[in-house]
């Protein structure tokens, strides 16, 4: 059987609404949090700490250049 290729999310911002998309993204099998970015470096690390997430970046540049998202 063939294993299903999980969909790569990058996440903009460390809301609210971030924050809800990434605990309801948790209960999909297909989906992984790879990055988060954020203005601010250390709240994207914290952010990404909390999800799992591969990635941190202070910049949204930096995400958007990441090929893996």
């Amino acid at each position: 059987m063939e294993t299903a290729k999980k969909i790569q999310w990058g996440i903009v911002g460390c809301g609210k609404i971030a924050h809800k998309f990434c605990q309801d993204m948790a209960l999909i099998e297909d989906a992984e949090l790879t990055a988060v970015a954020s203005r601010s470096l250390q709240k994207a690390e914290e952010f990404a700490s909390n999800y799992q997430s591969k990635k941190a970046y202070g910049s949204y540049d930096e995400l958007f250049s990441d090929p893996e998202v």
